[in-house]
């Protein structure tokens, strides 16, 4: 059995896909907070379940007789994100689970300017002394996050965000889910650590001029002010602490933590990752779509 936290996400949601298609539908079970948000999986065949970091209970029950479990980490505040990961992995451990699978992220150090690491130090460290075989996985930028800023970039012609010098190895959604379904699957990962990464490591500037190449159009990048991209953020009602750790994600990336590239993420999905250029074509075709 492969249990799954967080599977109304997008990312849980394409693992789910990912592990359906390589014929693991029947094994799985779904977990989220709202078991009625993935309604449509249950309808195709999916177990679910509710699976709620703050009720360790059902966390418990979500991850009984599992084999593999995987902990999409939560969206919580740094201090109660820290609790709930830390409930979660002794909810596994309670529940004698074979290996426990968490989705961490690129540099997890506490240092780092993105306040979400010291969530990623302390869960690593939480998991790997609990004495439950883990793999961990420790994924980059999703290039799907840029997508905010690419269509202020479509309509302007510019590309504005934090850190634009910094290089970034970005990875589609999709890829990461593909990595992920085989380490679910396969043996051999038990007290592993990963690095999934895209293929490339590229800052905005070089964003900006794929774009213009796919597009068609002159783009260019360019630093925006944290304060103002606070004022931004808190106009698109993320509260404050998701706004302050959308800024230090993108000062950290500015400051060249997220440029590492690993092959691992290729590997593991079996195929060559997509590229920024193939993302900014998509978004192209779509862009285009809604003005016909």
């Amino acid at each position: 059995m492969i249990s799954i936290t967080g599977a109304s996400g997008q990312l849980g949601r394409k693992i789910v896909s990912a592990l359906t298609q390589r014929g693991f539908g029947s094994a799985i079970v779904a977990g989220t907070r709202n078991p009625e948000k993935i309604g449509d999986l249950a309808e195709g065949g999916i177990r679910t379940v509710t699976a709620d970091f703050d009720r360790p209970e059902t966390m418990r029950a979500a991850f009984s007789g599992a084999d593999v479990a995987l902990i999409i980490c939560g969206t919580a505040p740094v201090e109660a994100r820290v609790k709930q990961h830390r409930a979660a992995i002794d909810a596994a451990r309670d529940a004698g689970v074979g290996r426990l699978v968490y989705t961490s992220f690129i540099n997890p150090k506490r240092e780092s300017l993105f306040p979400y690491a010291a969530v990623h130090e302390d869960s690593e460290r939480y998991l790997m002394d609990s004495g439950v075989p883990y793999t961990i996985l420790r994924n980059n930028h999703f290039v799907e996050n840029l997508d905010n800023a690419l269509v202020g970039a479509w309509e302007t012609g510019s590309l504005t965000l934090p850190g634009a010098a910094g290089k970034v190895g970005y990875i589609f959604r999709r890829d990461v889910a593909e990595a992920t379904a085989t380490v679910l699957t396969q043996p051999g990962h038990a007290n592993r650590i990963y690095e999934l990464t895209g293929p490339e490591a590229l800052d905005l500037h070089e964003v900006a001029g794929l774009a213009s190449q796919v597009w068609g159009r002159a783009v260019t990048a360019s630093e925006l002010d944290r304060v103002d991209y606070g004022r931004i953020l808190a106009e698109r009602g993320l509260p404050p602490f998701a706004v302050e750790a959308q800024i230090g994600i993108r000062l950290a990336s500015g400051a060249g933590e997220y440029d590492l590239l690993s092959p691992q993420a290729a590997l593991f999905a079996g195929r060559a990752l997509g590229r920024v250029a193939d993302h900014l074509a998509a978004f192209c075709a779509e862009q285009n779509k809604r003005g016909e």
